[in-house]
């Protein structure tokens, strides 16, 4: 019997100080909590000052639970002191949307943000300054 699972996610820490993530295509909204437990992990348990999340599937991501979860990392992140989120989006169609929960939506938020359209490496080193 094959007991793996599918990975939904990617994450690392880069430098010590940029937590990155990446939704992996294809996966149920409902797939990502664990990814999104490790993801809190590692910034509770290192010095991190940026949160970079790669999007890779451009329609997946906005059903209310997944807007739910985007909201509820910028609580996070404040709370964990974060200076800086990045995230990465295949296609510049939900840009606005992302842009409004990444800020925290009705809320205002303390980091600063910045979207990129399928450019890791200027994300990274946006995170990094």
């Amino acid at each position: 019997m094959d007991n793996t699972r599918k990975k939904v996610h990617e994450s690392k820490l880069v430098e010590g100080k940029v937590a990155y993530f990446k939704f992996l295509k294809g996966n149920p909204t409902s797939s990502y909590q664990h990814g999104l437990d490790e993801f809190m992990m590692m910034v509770t348990n290192n010095p991190v000052t940026a949160l970079m999340v790669v999007v890779e599937d451009d329609e997946a991501m906005f059903s209310k639970e997944m807007q739910e979860i985007w909201l509820n990392t910028g609580v996070f992140a404040e709370q964990n002191n974060i200076q800086k989120w990045g995230v990465v989006v295949p296609s510049m169609t939900k840009e606005l949307t992302i842009q409004y929960l990444i800020e925290g939506g009705e809320e205002v938020r303390r980091y600063e943000t910045m979207i990129f359209h399928s450019d890791e490496d200027s994300c990274l080193t946006w995170c990094l300054q």
